[in-house]
């Protein structure tokens, strides 16, 4: 069973920081380019991104380099009370209000997702009640294991879906608070806002750990930091001066924002492609793709309900520069040629949009080369369905562009209890979670 206890934070001490708590929180490193890297560090000169992705410069050597940088500014601002470690052990209720827009044209709705940040016991995955959906890339972890060597710190939460299926859990967040303002609240860009709420009252927490038992955690986001984590647990202990203390120590556990299933502020964006292979017509799609697809002309309205809705058959959009806009609706025959194309695959694997996408549509019918299908190659993606009609134009860079529907969360998790990963790009949970919110020793 999953097992999770309260920790002590690190949290920001607004009184020593110059500018307001928005200044200084941070995405999640790896969705941030170098543009967005430098505009941080403008901010603030205490925003996160020193700690979780540091400035690269040509003199960097193993005594000086992002890493060993970040481990000096992270012991700076303990010391100088930027950073302080709450002095009880906490659960810390975090909960994001986002808007979406729905239809054509567009109407906005409000979401509200609530869940807690946990210090969760590791499991090697595949031995033990968390699950991964992604494949996980060596440089990416080598990347985090440098600064979490470096640091020996927890900067940013995984992101786990915990199953609750009697709505307990989700109960119980809403309770836990017991009515109090949240101690931080922050204000991002796109409408977005966060807010926290410690809670280290010892019945509750003791609630909170109790409701963990028997549940499984699915990994939403953040594999790399998780992963990343089980090398370092291992690093430690195989490093272990004490090893015949059994007590299990901070290294044992990981950081992590753990969001109930029942939560109806979960939300999947789908992640459109845009194809560089040029030649393709509207007109030969029919040759090409009518023993596995219905086709239809589609408008931008049709568009935009593929991107909003996963139920029924699996369908795409597709768009093409000189304007014209199809609907594939998948027949029987692409069910029956996904077991011959991916025969070692399961069911839940081959029922998947983005598999039958990549495996089926472009790459056997369409003729897109195997390596642009597993590897990006000619692919850009984008999760608006409006840059997919802005981008696809004529002399532009993209043949033709899909607008694919979100993937569903009980088809993350069916696909992880086999043991196999999705393949590339078929969830992007949001809103993202904050980098420097609250932070974890190791």
């Amino acid at each position: 069973m999953a097992t999770v206890i309260p920790f002590c934070g690190i949290r920001y001490n607004p009184h020593k920081i110059n500018g307001s708590l928005d200044t200084v929180v941070a995405p999640p490193y790896d969705v941030i380019d170098f543009d967005q890297q430098e505009a941080l560090y403008r901010a603030s000169p205490h925003n996160a991104v020193r700690l979780i992705l540091g400035r690269q410069y040509d003199g960097d050597s193993p005594s000086d380099n992002r890493y060993t940088r970040s481990a000096t500014t992270l012991d700076k601002w303990l010391r100088e009370g930027v950073l302080s470690e709450d002095m009880k052990p906490a659960f810390y209720v975090y909960e994001q209000s986002y808007t979406i827009k729905s239809g054509h044209p567009a109407v906005e709705k409000t979401l509200v997702r609530r869940g807690v940040l946990v210090a969760l016991k590791l499991e090697t995955l595949g031995q033990g009640t968390v699950y991964p959906h992604e494949e996980t890339f060596p440089s990416h972890k080598a990347d985090r294991l440098n600064l979490m060597r470096a640091c020996r710190a927890n900067f940013s939460p995984v992101f786990g879906l915990v199953p609750d299926p009697e709505k307990d859990l989700h109960k119980l967040l809403q309770e836990a608070p017991r009515g109090a303002k949240p101690e931080w609240e922050i204000k991002e860009d796109h409408g977005i806002s966060d807010r926290l709420w410690p809670v280290d009252d010892p019945a509750i927490c003791q609630k909170l750990m109790e409701s963990f038992a028997g549940r499984k955690v699915f990994i939403a986001d953040g594999h790399h930091r998780y992963e990343t984590a089980c090398n370092y647990r291992d690093e430690r202990r195989r490093n272990d001066s004490t090893p015949y203390l059994k007590a299990e120590k901070f290294y044992d556990f990981v950081l992590m924002m753990c969001v109930p299933m029942s939560d109806p502020g979960l939300f999947i964006l789908p992640t459109h492609r845009l194809i560089h292979k040029q030649g393709l017509k509207a007109a030969e799609l029919a040759a090409k793709t009518g023993a596995h697809f219905d086709l239809a002309e589609a408008s931008d309205t049709d568009l935009y309900a593929v991107s909003e809705r996963s139920d029924g058959p699996v369908r795409f959009g597709l768009v093409f520069p000189d304007g014209a806009k199809r609907l594939l609706t998948a027949k029987p025959a692409a069910a029956a040629e996904m077991k011959a194309l991916a025969a070692g695959k399961s069911d839940h694997w081959r029922e998947l949009d983005v598999a039958i996408l990549h495996e089926l549509l472009l790459k056997k019918l369409l003729d897109v080369p195997e390596q642009h299908t597993k590897t990006g190659g000619p692919i850009a993606y984008t999760k608006a369905v409006e840059d997919v009609l802005k981008r696809v134009v004529p002399g532009g860079d993209f043949g033709f562009g899909v607008v694919m529907r979100p993937t569903r969360i009980e088809q993350v998790c069916a696909v992880s209890e086999t043991g196999e990963r999705m393949p590339h790009k078929s969830t992007y949970f949001y809103p993202k979670l904050l980098s420097g919110l609250v932070m974890r020793r190791l």
